[in-house]
């Protein structure tokens, strides 16, 4: 299979489910369903005789006690448009497919979960769910549970759970901020692996996203260093590269009556020489609204009379 089909999100969120998973859960990632090429996410399988509590699990935390014997997860990426119409169906059609091939092994429906993992409940979602005559009922922390999906069906949040279970390494798969250099680190790390330990990350699905996310976890000096000056105004509108400038820079290359536009007349007297408005007399500096009268006499070293 091309690896240009692989999305860098799912292989990241896959890694890091299966790296900080409770110890009585198997993950098995990129779960075959059929003979024909449609594969979950993963695939997660409860040990035989394990307890359901997830108590030395690092992420999700609020799932692992909901789970059945199996387990068929779809995650969907931050991306705009990572849900799509379809998918929620595609799930619980997939769950009917390893149901079918371990039909002799599962005692029963009851033993099957799904769990779709979204950045955010879009209006797609919410549309599919309403097609399909089924009901969220949220259980908080970013956690949902979707009835009327025959098999025991839950939603997770990414951009709540994470926020919820204060998990900085959670948030790397969700629209919130990545906050602690741990996190950072285990991103930049996986965005840009050593030489040889993986497939060449940039041919993936995702990764410009996944190296923005990593871009804007950065302090702006970090983003900054090594720039020369124009490739830091790289992009900005014009009015946006003032900012931060000096007056004096801001009016470099501008003409004289440039450097006057849209002021008013009074405001533009300020740009003569104090010679000239010296040459003012004091009847009409009066006539002069307020703050201008005072900025040419303090200039002038003329009191006002």
């Amino acid at each position: 299979m091309a690896t240009t089909s692989r999305n860098l999100w799912h292989l990241g969120f896959v890694n890091l489910v299966r790296a900080r998973a409770p110890t009585n859960i198997s993950v098995q990632p990129e779960a075959w369903l059929a003979v024909e090429p449609q594969r979950a996410d993963m695939l997660l399988l409860r040990k035989e005789d394990a307890p359901h509590e997830g108590g030395d699990a690092r992420v999700l935390r609020g799932l692992w006690p909901l789970l059945g014997t199996d387990t068929v997860l779809e995650y969907k990426s931050p991306a705009p448009s990572a849900f799509r119409r379809g998918d929620l169906l595609r799930l619980w059609g997939y769950g009917v497919q390893h149901h079918v091939a371990q039909i002799e092994r599962l005692s029963g429906y009851r033993a099957l979960t799904l769990v779709l993992v979204v950045a955010s409940v879009t209006p797609t979602l919410v549309r599919e769910l309403a097609e399909m005559d089924w009901a969220l009922v949220r259980l908080g922390g970013g956690y949902g549970r979707i009835d009327g999906a025959v098999y025991a069906t839950y939603l997770v949040v990414t951009d709540e759970v994470a926020e919820a279970e204060q998990d900085d390494f959670l948030r790397i798969f969700s629209h919130r901020p990545v906050l602690s250099p741990d996190a950072r680190r285990w991103l930049q790390q996986w965005v840009k692996p050593e030489e040889g330990t993986m497939q060449d990350m940039k041919e993936l699905e995702g990764y410009d996203e996944m190296l923005q996310k990593l871009l804007d976890s950065l302090p702006v000096e970090r983003r900054l260093a090594g720039l020369r000056p124009e490739e830091r105004l790289a992009g900005l509108r014009p009015e946006e590269r003032l900012v931060g400038l000096r007056p004096e820079e801001r009016l470099v290359g501008l003409r004289p009556e440039e450097r006057l536009v849209g002021l008013p007349p009074a405001h533009q007297l300020l740009a003569l020489s104090d010679d000239a408005l010296r040459g003012f007399t004091d009847e009409y500096l009066r006539s002069l609204p307020a703050e201008v009268q005072d900025a040419i006499r303090h200039r002038i070293g003329r009191p006002s009379r």
